[in-house]
C-alpha cells in the first residue's frame, strides 16, 4: 500500500522498484513469454487426455466433450499466435534505446500497457478454459470430489 492507495499489479509482474522502464519492460516480456510457453504444454496435455477420455464416451457425452476438444483447439491457435507476438515484443524490447525524457518513456509504457491488456485478456480466457475442462472431467468421470 502506498499513500493511502492499493497498487495491483498481475502476479507474475516485478514491480518497478529502484528499476528502469526498460528493464521492467524487458522483466515482463521475459515472465509472460514463460507462461504462454507453459499455457501451451497444458493446453496440448488437455486435448490429448480429453481425446483419451472421449473414446469410451457415447451420445451427449462425447459431443460435449468433442466441443470442449474443438474450443481448446481455437486456444490452442490464439496461444500460439500470443507467442509469436510476444516474442518479436521481447526480441524488439531488448533493442530499446533508454530514454532520456518522460515523453519518450511513456510511448513505450504505452505500447507495453496496451500489450499487456491483450494479454491479461487472453489469460483470463484460458483460465475459464481450464475450469471447464475440470467441470466437465469431473462431471463425465468417476471422480468424486468432496
Amino acid at each position: 500500500m502506498k499513500n493511502g492507495t492499493q497498487t495491483f499489479r498481475m502476479k507474475y509482474e516485478q514491480p518497478n522498484i529502484g528499476n528502469n522502464t526498460i528493464s521492467v519492460i524487458e522483466g515482463n516480456a521475459h515472465d509472460w513469454f514463460q507462461k504462454l510457453e507453459i499455457i501451451d504444454f497444458e493446453l496440448l496435455l488437455y486435448k490429448s487426455y480429453l481425446q483419451d477420455q472421449n473414446s469410451g464416451k457415447v451420445g451427449c457425452e462425447k459431443k460435449a466433450i468433442n466441443s470442449l476438444i474443438s474450443y481448446i483447439c481455437q486456444h490452442i491457435e490464439q496461444n500460439k499466435f500470443h507467442l509469436r507476438t510476444c516474442l518479436y515484443y521481447k526480441n524488439r524490447v531488448s533493442k530499446i534505446r533508454e530514454c532520456d525524457d518522460m515523453e519518450c518513456e511513456q510511448i513505450y509504457m504505452d505500447a507495453h500497457s496496451l500489450f499487456k491488456k491483450r494479454l491479461q485478456d487472453h489469460f483470463i480466457k484460458v483460465k475459464r478454459l481450464k475450469h471447464q475442462i475440470i467441470a466437465k472431467t469431473v462431471a463425465y468421470s468417476g471422480i468424486k470430489i468432496d
